[in-house]
């Protein structure tokens, strides 16, 4: 009897080991690798973001002449990236608006967020910054949302796709966010 079940172990172990890496199917889904690479699965992020001061600044038009934003150094954690390499991630302003009659701050960004194993994750997105207690009535805070849209990326993210929202603050006397994303990602 332990002959039989060792021969039986030893014919499913070499039939294991003829299949191609396609062949094979995740415990969870019994479609191959290959065709569950391009399946939409969640995605979401805690992000902070703090000024960039060595990062050209982008001129704003709008309400304000002079106002110039600089970009971000991104930290954090996200799903299918784990921990954030910081020294990677970063988040440009592409160009800015200030509206005194809507009290907000509209800026379109782009950038990338980069795993701790150096896979990087291109994104654009546009945002809007509540700026009433900035202007108006002083407080400490304002409203930050946002939608990303994921543009690709390198390793395991190259031709991903996707987008997420945003949603956290900014804190006016340093001007670093904080934000929740939620969303999908497709690579």
């Amino acid at each position: 009897m332990k002959k039989i079940t060792c021969y039986l172990l030893a014919f499913l172990f070499i039939a294991a080991c003829q299949q191609s890496p396609d062949d094979l199917a995740s415990p969870d889904s019994s479609s191959p690798i290959s065709a569950r690479s391009s399946h939409s699965r969640p995605f979401s992020a805690n992000l902070s973001g703090t000024l960039d001061p060595g990062s050209a600044p982008t001129l704003c038009t709008g309400d304000l002449p002079g106002l110039a934003l600089t970009g971000y150094d991104l930290s954090g954690n996200a799903t299918h990236l784990g921990l954030l390499n910081s020294d990677l991630s970063v988040l440009h302003h592409d160009d800015c608006d200030l509206s005194f009659a809507t009290m907000l701050l509209t800026t379109n960004v782009s950038g990338q967020l980069a795993a701790a194993n150096g896979d990087l994750l291109y994104y654009t997105g546009n945002d809007a910054i509540n700026v009433f207690h900035l202007l108006v009535d002083p407080g400490p805070n304002g409203e930050i949302t946002g939608t990303w849209t994921i543009t690709g990326g390198t390793g395991r993210f190259d031709g991903a796709s996707g987008s997420f929202t945003i949603d956290g603050l900014v804190d006016f006397a340093t001007l670093n966010f904080s934000v929740a994303a939620s969303g999908t990602i497709t690579y």
